[in-house]
């Protein structure tokens, strides 16, 4: 039966269930019947393997499927179910269980994967070539009837359109469009931006995107101040955003009056919808206001237009059906030659190693049944390349014990560095049997590094190891935190990917992950970090950029950074008991142990009659807790100057004394950030706390190297390891601990070369 779907007949769930059987043998099956494909005459593997066989996560096979089948933007990650995680990563064999939930969701991503790579027409279909009005779009013309938005034209209110608003009108949207107000054919100025707690949104309703692909966009946005009804120049310039749903696209500048074109290319999936949102101005919802548009006073951002093109194909059938057919026609079966071909081809791909003859026999085989039960060729192809994809070869990284051979070795490093299948270069030196060899090696550490690709494994590392996937799971209270927003939000998790980017392209030492000399910010950061008064210059604009630490800032280094900061506290205040805990665990390596069962939390007062170090100190009297806290509370006091979404304060934030008023916060008690050590030592500010961490460069360094073992090889470190370990972080030594260096050791240790 074809799914309607994807348009494939799916593998059966029977075939499903022979493969898990087929999983459950593999490590053994691994061990005894590969043939050994090392070139290097190494002896017989032991008969244990440190890091044992894993599955894909739910990233790397999303990942893999894009590369193995040139599908950029191919989005199949929410179709498989959440990764468990041991290790404090989701690449260890040790949580990554498979179940027939998993093989059922495989083959339907599968299927889905191959149905998007496919080809369904000759020629190339017509591009889309729109240019969307703002003023013809359904959420846009309700903002502007209700006046949270207005009418512009030619750089000021259009007042041919509409008087301006400053009261209800007296129909609704329905009787405007009959009227001809719209669509509206000029600037539409906008006054607010998509709250955390509320549903406006301005989609482009004209436009959903039917086919997969690269689209072009060309956004035409400015900034504006509004002064009831006169449009003059803004206080700064402003930064808006393009969604397609809720995927981030980008951020975009949108300068002082005068027009900026933006233009993107991003990859879009059927049913994407583009959504406009005006960033970096207040959710101020004018309708609510006295007067609305006619007395509002605050700033805009207009926008002209956004003009769609695509999807854009340099080539047709497009890479992605290359992949699968080559250059064949589709309706005609191949000569068996043509099909071995293209079936070895597609499998070496796609199980990271060359197929096997009769591993080749069997899929075509498959190709064969299948057109003598009335498939065409294609759709015979196709199930064979489901069939692949839901493939133990292809789900699983598994090895025998002892050192990879270099097909092993090259999808242990692709798998590291890019989340994702080794490519061509790879492929390449591992047929050749080079890629062992030490200065072959560093250097496609080198090379993968600065390719565009690295940027999942930063991405990917820093959410495991930082824990930023769970930056989201609370929410500022919006009281006591007005200014936070998706915004200052998605600037955060930028500044700290950007971070570690420069610390991996610098080779900056490890010592910088707590007390670095510059940060990564863009306009909204350095408001938020108040920079112009810490003598950081002006700094504007969306986009993260280097600066200098200015003296005597308290930011620098992990801990200074917004993202640590807000996902190491809860809605309303900060713990230091939470973030104490988070910095011995994931800076230090000195993971504190659970509380015992059946001691309660300690939640601050958010009304400040007592501050939080008054109750960790009653709390810490208790004998069963205050050997813990001994040692996890000094290193969050340290930080207690950073509030809940990592701005800086004197004084506590807290509630009304009158629960009624929700005017906005009153001023607490002082902060106090002194703190003794457990060792002893005692510190009176954030500042001192970061230069006693950096007086220990080799503690840093190691848990560091310790961090990227275990999520490059998916396996925990024993005390069989440590020595090597230790071994690492001394050959590092000779670089001052550089982040780069500790990665090209990291992959020349023993721990990385052998399963």
């Amino acid at each position: 039966m074809t799914d309607r779907k994807t348009g494939l007949r799916p593998v059966s769930r029977l075939q499903c269930l022979w493969l898990l059987t087929i999983l459950t043998i593999l490590p053994a099956a691994a061990a005894e019947n590969r043939p050994d494909r090392s070139t290097d005459g190494a002896k017989a593997a032991p008969p244990s393997a440190r890091a044992p066989h894993r599955r894909l996560n739910r990233r790397e096979y999303e990942n893999t499927l894009r590369d193995l089948l040139d599908l950029p933007g191919l989005a199949v990650r929410d179709m498989l179910p959440e990764d468990g995680r041991a290790h404090g990563f989701d690449k260890s064999g040790d949580a990554l269980e498979l179940s027939p939930v998993h093989i059922a969701a495989y083959r339907d991503a599968a299927a889905a994967a191959i149905a998007t790579a496919t080809a369904s027409q000759d020629s190339p279909p017509e591009p889309v070539s729109l240019r969307l009005l703002p003023g013809a779009q359904d959420f846009f013309k309700l903002a502007l009837v209700e006046g949270d938005a207005v009418f512009l034209r030619d750089g000021k209110y259009d007042d041919a359109a509409l008087p301006i608003i400053r009261e209800p009108l007296p129909h609704k949207l329905a009787h405007y469009e009959k009227s001809g107000l719209f669509p509206y054919r000029h600037s539409v100025g906008v006054f607010r931006r998509q709250g955390s707690n509320d549903h406006f949104a301005l989609f482009f309703t004209e436009f959903t995107a039917a086919r997969p692909g690269n689209y072009r966009l060309r956004l035409s946005v400015w900034s504006f101040q509004w002064e009831k009804g006169a449009v003059v120049p803004p206080a700064k310039p402003e930064a808006v955003s393009l969604h397609a749903n809720d995927r981030l696209i980008g951020y975009f500048d949108a300068p002082s009056l005068e027009p900026k074109t933006h233009e993107i290319t991003t990859w879009l999936n059927p049913g994407d919808k583009l959504l406009f949102t005006a960033a970096s101005i207040p959710p101020a919802r004018v309708y609510q206001r006295p007067g609305r548009a006619a007395e509002y006073v605050g700033p805009g951002i207009a926008i002209d237009h956004l003009d769609v093109e695509g999807p854009l194909h340099d080539s047709w059938p497009p890479a992605s059906h290359r992949r699968l057919f080559g250059d064949l026609p589709a309706r005609s079966p191949p000569s068996p030659a043509d099909l071995k071909r293209l079936l070895g081809g597609f499998l070496s791909r796609a199980f990271r190693r060359p197929a096997t003859a009769t591993e080749l026999a069997s899929y075509a085989a498959l190709v064969g049944r299948r057109i003598k039960q009335g498939d065409s060729f294609q759709q015979a192809l196709q199930r064979a390349h489901q069939g692949a994809l839901c493939a133990p070869e292809f789900l699983f990284l598994a090895a025998p014990a002892g050192p990879l051979d270099d097909w092993n070795l090259a999808a242990r490093l692709s798998y590291f560095l890019w989340d994702s299948m080794p490519d061509e270069e790879l492929f390449t030196l591992a047929g050749r049997g080079q890629l062992k060899k030490p200065d072959v090696l560093r250097a496609q550490v080198n090379r993968m590094l600065d390719d565009p690709k690295s940027a999942r494994f930063v991405e990917h590392f820093l959410d495991e190891w930082l824990d930023l996937r769970e930056i989201d799971l609370t929410t500022p209270d919006g009281t006591l935190y007005p200014e936070y927003s998706l915004y200052l939000r998605d600037s955060m998790l930028a500044e700290t990917r950007a971070f570690f980017r420069a610390l991996i392209d610098d080779d900056i030492p490890a010592t910088s992950l707590v007390d670095s000399d510059f940060l990564m910010v863009n306009q909204r950061l350095a408001e938020h970090y108040g920079l112009e008064r810490s003598g950081g210059g002006a700094i504007t604009g969306a986009a993260i950029r280097r600066v200098p630490l200015p003296a005597g800032s308290p930011r620098g280094g992990l801990l200074g950074q917004a993202s640590v900061l807000k996902l190491t506290s809860n809605g309303t205040v900060t713990s230091p008991v939470k973030r104490g805990a988070w910095l011995l665990r994931e800076i230090l390596d000195q993971p504190p142990e659970p509380p015992p069962p059946g001691i309660p939390a300690v939640d601050a007062d958010v009304r400040g009659g007592v501050t939080i170090r008054e109750q960790l100190a009653l709390h810490a009297a208790d004998a069963a807790c205050g050997s813990c806290h001994a040692a996890i509370d000094p290193p969050g006091f340290a930080l207690e100057n950073f509030d809940v979404i990592g701005g800086w304060r004197d004084r506590y934030r807290i509630l009304p004394a009158d629960r009624a008023d929700t005017s906005g916060y009153a001023k607490g008690p002082m902060v106090d950030p002194s703190c003794r050590l457990a060792d002893g030592r005692e510190c009176g500010s954030i500042a001192e706390f970061r230069k006693l961490l950096a007086a220990d460069p080799r503690s840093l360094a190691r848990n560091m190297a310790r961090q990227l073992v275990v999520y490059a090889t998916g396996a925990g470190i024993s005390a069989a390891d440590r020595d090597e370990l230790d071994a690492i972080v001394d050959r590092a030594a000779k670089r001052e601990y550089g982040i780069r260096t500790l990665i090209q050791e990291v992959v020349a240790s023993r721990m990385f070369l052998e399963q």
